[in-house]
């Protein structure tokens, strides 16, 4: 193994491609029809109540449709409605208006006052809105993309301690059951001793008697919330060593790891402040490590 320093600067030299398959969701829906179906009976509800409305029908008749509206809105294909997406412009989530009637008819109400209604429900608006949401997805295909690599290099993912104790190159995700954050720590006989202590890192990584514990992030842009996320990278690179085979891999991929990467210019002061702390904690902890793809392999390809 080489320094930290130096998989910090193969990933320099290194940059991610501005567009990196791995994290494409390009396939049709394949559920799109049942979301299909579930706005359109959304929609009929919600036209059936404005008529209601509009003929001064009485409030006990108009009630049974609010309910079945709230029905339809808690389950897993009306979260691409017209409705659904209005939520949002109410400031609230759909999260909260599913746990709250009271506060669902008020907003199903503005909703009838001031959007159009109509029965009408196309494939490829329901299927934009589903694209929309797919960068929720990027988490579990950056781990994806990074077993695929170890497989190349030989590591198998197992799904069981006993088959982790066995294998003398192997890979497993961080999970709520088997390989809980918990667990590791009970197993390993380690404190992961981020703030969090519940915190579950992405990947467990074994060769031979080398234990890595990796934390990953996609991202493209900066801001608030990409602030917080190359944070939380940061502290898994201020952890202290525990043992001597034990590393923690701080692992960011997309574009904004060229930006933190490259040359940054003296009025981007978060950017510096990144940076700075970055190069500080490779200097203290030398067996934690930065890296991008290209680091990624350089680590674990021997």
């Amino acid at each position: 193994m080489l320094k930290n320093i130096e998989y910090f600067k193969i990933s320099q030299k290194n940059p991610e491609p501005h567009l990196d398959k791995n994290y494409f969701v390009i396939e049709k829906f394949p559920e799109l029809a049942k979301y299909v179906s579930g706005i359109k009976e959304i929609k009929e509800i919600l036209i059936t109540i404005k008529k209601l409305r509009e003929a001064g029908e009485k409030e006990e008749i108009q009630e049974k449709y609010f309910v079945k509206l709230f029905d339809i809105f808690n389950n897993n294909f009306s979260n691409c409605s017209e409705l659904g997406c209005f939520v949002n412009a109410c400031d609230t989530t759909r999260d909260l208006i599913q746990k709250d009637f009271s506060s669902f008819k008020k907003i199903t109400l503005l909703f009838i006052k001031n959007r159009e209604l109509n029965d009408k429900v196309p494939e490829n608006w329901v299927q934009a809105i589903v694209d929309s949401n797919s960068s929720r997805k990027k988490g579990e295909l950056g781990e994806k993309k990074l077993i695929s690599i170890l497989k190349k290099y030989k590591y198998e993912e197992v799904h069981s301690w006993e088959k982790f104790y066995k294998k003398n190159k192997c890979v497993v995700r961080f999970s709520k059951e088997i390989f809980s954050t918990e667990s590791i720590r009970e197993k390993l006989k380690l404190k992961i001793a981020a703030k969090k202590q519940d915190k579950r890192l992405d990947l467990l990584i074994k060769n031979n008697k080398k234990i890595f514990l990796l934390e990953a992030k996609h991202l493209n842009v900066g801001g608030g919330e990409q602030d917080k996320q190359i944070s939380e990278l940061i502290e898994i690179l201020s952890l202290k060593k525990e043992r001597e085979n034990i590393f923690y891999v701080a692992f960011l991929d997309g574009t904004y790891s060229n930006v933190l990467l490259g040359e940054i210019k003296k009025r981007a002061k978060k950017r510096l402040e990144q940076r700075a702390d970055i190069e500080k904690y490779l200097k203290n902890n030398k067996q934690n490590y930065w890296i991008n793809t290209a680091g990624f392999k350089k680590l674990f390809s021997a």
